[in-house]
């Protein structure tokens, strides 16, 4: 059902006995916190509000998490995506040496998802986090093996070829068709990384310019696949917290509403929606493939065989999982906590037309859709009913969004000197 008022009043003012007899006194390390990371800082928000003691891994002090009320910050300066294994190892050893207990570990990107799955025997000392087969967790980030773990599990998925020295631009035409996108298989392989991470591409022109970037159609690190182009908000999300038994403790659906890049990208404005068949496919895939852990799916729907096709998986919290927050407060992050320091996850239910937003990067991607003319002001307006948190601003804790401001005019004025 759609949101209720007047049972949104009544369970805020419940919500504090429904977690009365909780433990939030266990730590969390949210690793690599950086300035657009407002991923951490929902993870910050949402166990910093009950009480958990958070510390946010930031490269710099003036990162906006850091000035989040809920957080305690640990500064690690020069970490960024070219911080080896060894160096990683040693600031999260430190790190669990220092906080004098184990603690919850929680990943906000791909590469420390992965870092963490590689490594748990050596951090299992000193964190709490589940326990998933690296190799699954190195598949699912890789475009083109989660394809192939989806079809080997009768998971409808995009017809797709992965770019190697052998393709050409006639076979992506002859097999793809038109349009596609051309987008990367791995982001986190920095050495091998395409010029661009997405692109729609709607002629044969464009898409050997596209290819062409990429050394010469030598793109090993990148695949085409068809793009589905369906009208209305049909591209959706599946996020879910699976435990050491691969049980699905809590799961929500939702849709992208609008994104960035338009059509292709992360969602800028999502809404909650139950959406049973989405549930039921996604849940049985994860448990087939033994997945353990927070994860967050892409999903379109073809109306063509009205079924939906898996696009992305993220063994980690999603960019936008505070979309998904039940009645009672609970979503995944809070879900992965209560399960990983051996308490009970109540139920809760998802509610229906809660919405979630990107402040910032909504108003870019409005402007898109608005040049594209698929959006005018009045709709925009609309779309902005129910939305109950934005990533970055909040009345409780509003510091953080003006270091975003702040940190934006810096890099612009950072920009222009350079130039």
């Amino acid at each position: 059902a759609p949101i209720n008022p007047e049972l949104e009043a009544f369970t805020m003012k419940s919500n504090e006995r429904f977690y009365r007899d909780f433990d939030f006194s266990i730590p969390v390390v949210v690793n690599r916190c950086f300035d657009d990371s407002y991923i951490g800082l929902g993870v910050v928000r949402s166990l910093g509000s009950l009480g958990v003691p958070v510390y946010a891994v930031v490269p710099d002090r003036k990162s906006p998490c850091a000035f989040s009320r809920h957080c305690k910050s640990i500064c690690v300066p020069g970490i960024c995506e070219n911080t080896t294994d060894d160096e990683i190892l040693g600031y999260l050893t430190q790190i669990g040496r220092d906080l004098k207990r184990r603690s919850v570990l929680i990943s906000t990107i791909d590469s420390m998802a992965k870092f963490c799955s590689k490594h748990f025997s050596d951090l299992e000392k000193y964190f709490l986090f589940p326990k998933c087969d690296s190799l699954l967790v190195d598949h699912l980030c890789d475009k083109h093996e989660m394809h192939k773990l989806a079809v080997r599990n009768d998971v409808p998925v995009p017809r797709t070829l992965l770019g190697s020295t052998e393709l050409t631009v006639d076979q992506c035409l002859e097999t793809i068709g038109l349009p596609a996108i051309v987008k990367s298989v791995d982001w986190v392989d920095v050495t091998h990384r395409p010029t661009t991470k997405t692109v729609i591409v709607r002629s044969p022109d464009e898409l050997v310019s596209e290819l062409g970037k990429n050394n010469n159609l030598c793109f090993s690190n990148v695949l085409v696949q068809e793009y589905i182009d369906v009208p209305g908000n049909e591209d959706w999300m599946f996020n879910g917290y699976f435990d050491d038994q691969c049980n699905c403790l809590i799961s929500f659906t939702g849709r992208k509403i609008r994104q960035a890049p338009v059509y292709t990208g992360f969602s800028t404005l999502g809404e909650c929606a139950s959406n049973r068949t989405l549930r039921e496919l996604s849940i049985k895939f994860l448990q087939q493939i033994g997945y353990k852990g927070i994860v967050d799916i892409d999903y379109t729907y073809d109306p063509r065989d009205g079924r939906y096709k898996i696009l992305d998986v993220n063994p980690r919290v999603g960019a936008s999982f505070r979309i998904f927050v039940g009645y009672h407060g609970i979503d995944v992050v809070r879900a992965m906590y209560l399960d990983i320091t051996g308490q009970t996850v109540p139920d809760d239910i998802q509610v229906d037309g809660r919405k979630w937003i990107i402040e910032d990067a909504d108003l870019r991607s409005t402007y898109q859709y608005f040049r594209k003319g698929e959006i005018t002001i009045g709709n925009y307006l609309k779309s902005l009913r129910g939305v109950k948190e934005g990533a970055w601003f909040a009345l409780d804790d509003p510091v953080p969004s003006f270091m975003r401001v702040i940190s934006h005019i810096n890099s612009k004025i950072l920009r222009r000197s350079g130039d």
